[in-house]
């Protein structure tokens, strides 16, 4: 392809300008264009198929189609989702781009609304830092390790990070005290929260703009319908503050996991409801929250008990660095919780436990203790993979 040279530099720094840059379809296309741009694509053929990330299984194959790009790339340009500038706004995206969340959230999304994008190959913490300061980034995707660094190290007040004024965060619920003290440290107007998946998109619910209700995931996004569904009996749930599984239904919703039928109809109803396996509620004002997934609930002596609120209250710890919490089978009695903890600092096992068991219901104490270690599985995008973990305990 002829005069590409002259974007090379641009290519290999990973920033994109688009509003800047003049159109290449012309250099990269020689001959019948038109057999190129009327090529019969229709909307529900087949565009992209990231897999699942594996949280609870094995990861499956998700048949994302033309038409839920398209309308998901609609939904999240909205004024109360994510818009961006495109004069103005630069985004630092850093989730790999095979992972939902990356392509469509860190790349397709500021492309098509003009947005300049700096990509950098993982997270780094100092070429982070330096990315923001360098090139006044004023969007990033952000997972809750990020959020943690950027609240609790003490290189965060060696770069300038006043340009950052609208960060995002996903992959898992992030603990109020941990959310704030990131806020007041970049001196943020808040941090936005959304929720989604690599089966719808990815968006399904986000914060409203200067959102401060920390912990929620917001109001469903334009053109999706969400309800609360009881597992147990399959009825609707319209009560507020009461717990059931997130349904979902919206252009946005995948086709199916390809080659796996049966689990498409376990999890998409013939009325076009997608089951997501997470546990949520919404409140008086109409805000859901994110509980944990089904699968990984604690069930001890019939009460339920999730992980997530447990990790938020040991990253509230000023010597945690990153925490996860899993069941330990105990015979009759079901599951005990039992914390894995990448400490920051040197401390104990009883003065952690301590730490939890003084914030929280009898039945919610860490009875399993805490083991420190030097590593916890993750996925790209930052979700804790706790089968890996029980798997390592079995």
């Amino acid at each position: 392809m002829k005069d590409f040279g002259k974007f090379s530099n641009k290519v290999a720094l990973g920033v994109f300008e688009i509003g800047k840059m003049p159109s290449l379809l012309s250099n990269a296309i020689h001959d019948d264009k038109s057999h190129f741009l009327h090529n019969d694509v229709r909307d529900d053929d087949v565009a992209l198929m990231p897999f699942s990330s594996g949280t609870t299984g094995l990861p499956k194959g998700v048949e994302l189609t033309h038409g839920n790009l398209t309308a998901q790339l609609s939904q999240i340009r909205h004024h109360a989702v994510i818009p961006l500038d495109s004069g103005d706004d630069r985004v630092i995206t850093m989730l790999p781009m095979v992972h939902i969340a990356g392509l469509v959230i860190g790349l397709l999304n500021p492309l098509a609304q003009g947005a300049t994008v700096v990509i950098l190959p993982k997270f780094v913490p100092e070429q982070f830092l330096r990315a923001v300061q360098k090139y006044r980034g004023t969007f990033s995707l952000l997972a809750p390790p990020v959020v943690n660094f950027l609240a609790n190290d003490p290189m965060v007040d060696k770069f300038d990070l006043s340009s950052l004024r609208d960060p995002y965060s996903g992959a898992a619920t992030l603990g109020r005290e941990l959310t704030e003290k990131m806020v007041q440290r970049l001196k943020l107007d808040g941090i936005r929260q959304g929720y989604g998946m690599s089966e719808t998109s990815p968006v399904v619910m986000t914060d409203p703009p200067n959102n401060k209700q920390y912990g929620s995931i917001g109001h469903p996004i334009p053109a999706t319908t969400v309800k609360l569904v009881d597992p147990t009996s399959g009825n609707d749930i319209s009560t507020p503050g009461k717990e059931g599984e997130i349904w979902v239904k919206g252009p946005q919703v995948m086709k199916g996991y390809i080659g796996q039928p049966e689990s498409t109809a376990d999890v998409i109803t013939k009325d076009g409801w997608f089951k997501t396996g997470d546990v949520g509620y919404y409140n008086t004002e109409g805000s859901y929250f994110v509980v944990d997934r089904i699968k990984d609930i604690i069930k001890y002596k019939g009460y339920q008990i999730a992980p997530a609120y447990l990790e938020s209250i040991l990253m509230s710890h000023p010597g945690v660095r990153e925490a996860a919490v899993v069941g330990e089978p105990v015979g009759v009695n079901g599951e005990i919780p039992k914390a894995f903890v990448i400490p920051s600092s040197p401390m104990s096992e009883e003065t952690l436990v301590n730490f939890v068991n003084e914030q929280v219901a009898p039945y919610r104490r860490l009875r399993g203790g805490v083991v420190f270690t030097d590593h916890i599985p993750k996925s790209p995008s930052g979700k804790i993979l706790r089968r890996f973990i029980r798997s390592q305990q079995a």
